[in-house]
């Protein structure tokens, strides 16, 4: 076992649910034998199952993992994601690449938040631990992306990467880390000023990793990511604040604002504000345009998960040459989804959303600084999700489930709000 004063891992389900969490960056680790091919975090979470399947000490078996009246309202969408992934592969028969997707960024991240869901409920310390670990994973990164940075290791067009495949990917990875950090900075900072204790070092510590992500954030000169967290914050603090948003918090939010997007770097928005023709946005218009097309051609069962690459090279005959011609997803969550998993699935991911916002109420009066947190990152995936696609990836994926399996805990823990 392995443990502090404050927090000790009991089994090894645990210490994989924490180990993943940390490597969650890394997912792009692979490993390849013939025709199987499984990621770091796909082996950790098997790794994982395996633990609690046979763990003869656990209280909560598969059928029983949520109790019956969440089990029953989750399951309807789940089904309708998994079945509408499942039918477009069949239909559209890449078998191959599409069965690795359902595996890698629906069946086995829907596993671990089933795993860790049944988890928290035997030891709800699990919950501050396991954002610790995200968070912590993501700040080692930001320390590679700052001697990147140093060495000039940066894009033809001077943005930070690491070792992603493009600093929009790098920048998803960020942004939930950012808001995260925010929260754990402002609850430790809270916590030493009720002790009275003098241990501003932890608070230090995390607002440091706070800064380091952003600094990498702001490195990828990802506007959509800016723009989705400034979004999602004015979202909450309007909830939090409306009955007297116009006199006390319009202005702070716009300063917010205001900051975040400068941050993003001028000249890229200088660029949408022009329309100009070369512009970020201009490309992700032609993309949108082909999908919408894609739509039209396939408009129940889509094109396949992992096809849209080849039907985008297809598709350039119907437009003017193209702005961008590697493009693996349409850059919108919603179109994804219609075109990678059908409108069974589109339907699906629109049913778990609703009861997500509907259950976070709840959340949010058990538990308000956890309820907001995770408002704030789904608000995050969706308003990024307009500009990129922010769900279809082995880390995303994971979060995305992690969340939603959290808020469903936070609603039905009847603990008072700290």
């Amino acid at each position: 076992m392995i443990q502090n004063s404050k927090f000790k891992i009991q089994n090894f389900q645990e210490f994989f649910v924490l180990t993943t969490l940390f490597l969650l960056p890394f997912y792009f680790i692979k490993f390849k034998y013939h025709w199987v091919s499984l990621n770091l975090i796909e082996i950790l979470i098997l790794a994982l199952l395996s633990f609690w399947i046979f763990d003869r000490d656990t209280k909560y078996q598969i059928p029983n993992t949520l109790p019956r009246r969440q089990a029953g309202r989750y399951q309807i969408p789940v089904t309708l994601i998994l079945g509408g992934v499942a039918l477009s592969i069949i239909v559209n028969k890449n078998y191959y690449i599409g069965l690795g997707i359902l595996k890698g960024w629906f069946i086995l991240p829907i596993v671990f938040a089933l795993i860790f869901y049944n988890d928290l409920k035997k030891n709800e310390k699990l919950l501050d631990w396991s954002l610790a670990a995200f968070f912590w994973g993501g700040a080692f990164v930001s320390v590679e992306g700052i001697y990147y940075w140093i060495n000039g290791l940066l894009t033809y067009d001077g943005r930070l990467k690491i070792f992603y495949d493009s600093p929009n990917q790098l920048a998803m990875c960020l942004a939930p880390l950012f808001l995260i950090g925010v929260k754990l900075g402002f609850e430790e900072l809270r916590a030493q000023a009720s002790k009275g204790k003098a241990e501003l070092w932890k608070a230090g510590l995390i607002i440091a990793g706070t800064f380091l992500v952003a600094l990498n954030l702001y490195l990828t000169r990802s506007y959509g990511a800016w723009f989705a967290i400034s979004s999602a914050l004015a979202v909450v603090f309007w909830l939090k604040y409306r009955k007297n948003w116009y006199r006390k918090h319009l202005f702070i939010i716009i300063i917010i604002s205001i900051i975040l997007f400068s941050w993003a770097g001028f000249s890229r928005f200088e660029g949408i504000k022009n329309l100009d023709n070369r512009s970020s946005l201009a490309s992700r218009e032609m993309i949108w345009k082909s999908a919408g097309l894609m739509i039209k051609s396939n408009p129940f069962f889509g094109i396949g998960p992992g096809n849209f690459q080849n039907k985008y090279l297809e598709y350039q005959k119907y437009f003017p040459p193209y702005l961008e011609w590697a493009v693996p997803q349409p850059h919108n969550l919603f179109l994804a989804f219609w075109l990678e998993a059908g409108v069974i699935g589109l339907i699906g991911f629109i049913w778990l959303l609703v009861l997500f916002f509907r259950d976070n109420k709840k959340a949010i009066e058990n538990n308000r600084l956890y309820g907001t947190l995770y408002l704030a990152i789904i608000l995050y995936f969706l308003f990024h999700g307009l500009i990129d696609t922010t769900y279809w990836r082995n880390d995303m994926a994971i979060l995305f489930w992690m969340v939603v399996a959290i808020n469903v805990h936070l609603a039905r823990n009847q603990k008072a709000s700290p």
